[in-house]
């Protein structure tokens, strides 16, 4: 299955890999219910792909690194599994206090040949057991060295 990128006009183009041909769709009712695309092309051939929502090149990663909660000063070892210019995923090691709306700070330091340290402060956004989506509150510190580890 290929995933394909929707436009800020909620439509995607797909190509079919029989017959070449271009079909632009309109994805607004899957938006909110779904992100898998399914049909048939006009030569007959089959397709199905994974749509993406997000605005934001999302890159999968294994980074090491910490968290810290502010208030209670939990901290602890966590995994970073998605990286974008403007959020995270990351799986903590350990069991946790985190909840939805949390503030923490996370550090951790890039697999780039200058193994660049980022430390920033996020919010939660959601937690499903060890699991957590977080935005960065501020998005100008390390601003360049996401946009080139990311290569946007």
């Amino acid at each position: 299955m290929y995933t394909i990128y929707a436009d800020n006009g909620n439509r995607v183009s797909v190509n079919c890999l029989k017959c070449g041909l271009e079909l632009n769709i309109d994805i607004t009712k899957l938006k909110n219910t779904q992100n898998n695309l399914e049909g048939e092309c006009k030569c007959g051939e089959p397709y199905q792909y994974t749509i993406e929502f997000r605005k934001r090149y999302r890159e999968s990663v294994k980074l090491e690194g910490e968290y810290f909660i502010h208030g209670i000063k939990e901290k602890g070892r966590i995994i970073i599994r998605d990286l974008s210019m403007i959020g995270i995923r990351f799986e903590c090691l350990n069991p946790h206090h985190i909840s939805k709306d949390d503030v923490l700070r996370v550090k951790f330091n890039l697999d780039n040949s200058m193994r660049s340290e980022i430390r920033k402060h996020i919010k939660v956004i959601w937690v499903k057991d060890r699991s957590i989506g977080a935005n960065f509150i501020e998005t100008k510190f390390y601003k360049e060295d996401l946009e080139i580890y990311l290569q946007i």
